[in-house]
């Protein structure tokens, strides 16, 4: 649910209270939001890096979540957010260990336990991101509140944030996108994978948002357009967007796949940009 407003009484406002109050509620609501700290992808973008590779922090209900933090995610997130302090992020989601999803995991883990002093945060990923062959680095496990392992229908809450990852993803290493429920609507994040059965029933919902490396088929098990045409078309959201973009989707120029997904399915389609704000109260108001 949204976060309180603050309060406001009468004697502060003796003649406007309900409007003041209104104001407010209306503010507090603008400012959930998913930043784009990064939309590409694949290793030569991040060599680089045409596009920054930082991936998305999710601003809801006073929660803060950053999922698939890649190289400069840091860089990117202090570059686009001045005024945020990344010690307030609550949560950290990897879908999988892939580079381009996880440089910059570790570093984040100190900042937001203060190098271990502040014991804070929680960290979900694949089991496969753990241990000798992960990406995770051990001792940073312990500054953590909780480390949650994700498997195929797992849940986590926090806050008023709900996430379901539904099912496991096909893709080289242990990956899982996810779906989230907040203030009655849903988002679902459908991060790296070739295109199987049963992937637009687990992800239907009102705001999806695809990761789109090439253009074509994929011999490393992406997304393509037709692949996204084929989401779009089945879980009828009421926006898309298209992010995580490699060479040939870059050379193309990401908002003119957009507009052709558009013409496709009738379902408005964004093209992410690097360090964009997208406001929740604007992305559900698309179709």
């Amino acid at each position: 649910m949204l976060q309180n407003p603050a309060v406001v009484t009468r004697k502060e406002f003796p003649e406007n209270h309900k409007k003041a109050r209104s104001r407010i509620v209306q503010n507090s609501k603008s400012k959930d939001e998913i930043v784009f700290l990064g939309t590409g992808g694949a290793r030569y973008v991040i060599a680089k890096q045409l596009r920054a590779t930082g991936g998305m922090l999710f601003r809801l209900g006073g929660c803060n979540v950053l999922v698939d933090p890649g190289p400069e995610s840091l860089y990117r997130l202090i570059t686009y957010l001045p005024k945020f302090n990344p010690e307030k992020i609550d949560a950290i989601i990897l879908t999988h260990k892939h580079i381009d999803h996880s440089a910059d995991v570790n570093v984040y883990l100190d900042v937001i336990t203060r190098g271990g002093f502040n014991r804070h945060g929680v960290l979900l990923a694949p089991q496969d991101a753990f241990g000798e062959n992960g990406v995770v680095y051990n001792y940073l496990l312990d500054f953590l509140k909780e480390r949650v392992i994700i498997k195929e229908k797992s849940v986590f809450e926090i806050g008023g944030l709900r996430f379901l990852f539904p099912i496991r993803h096909e893709h080289r290493v242990e990956t899982y996108g996810f779906k989230l429920f907040y203030g009655g609507h849903t988002i679902s994040h459908i991060t790296d994978t070739k295109f199987f059965k049963g992937i637009v029933r687990a992800y239907k919902a009102d705001i999806v948002i695809m990761n789109l490396i090439k253009l074509g088929p994929s011999e490393i098990d992406h997304l393509s357009i037709d692949d996204c045409e084929a989401i779009i078309t089945g879980v009828k959201p009421r926006v898309a967007i298209i992010t995580h973009f490699g060479m040939t989707m870059i050379r193309t120029g990401p908002w003119n796949v957009a507009r052709q997904l558009k013409e496709r399915t009738g379902v408005t389609v964004l093209a992410a940009e690097d360090g964009k704000h997208y406001t929740i109260e604007k992305l559900l108001s698309y179709g």
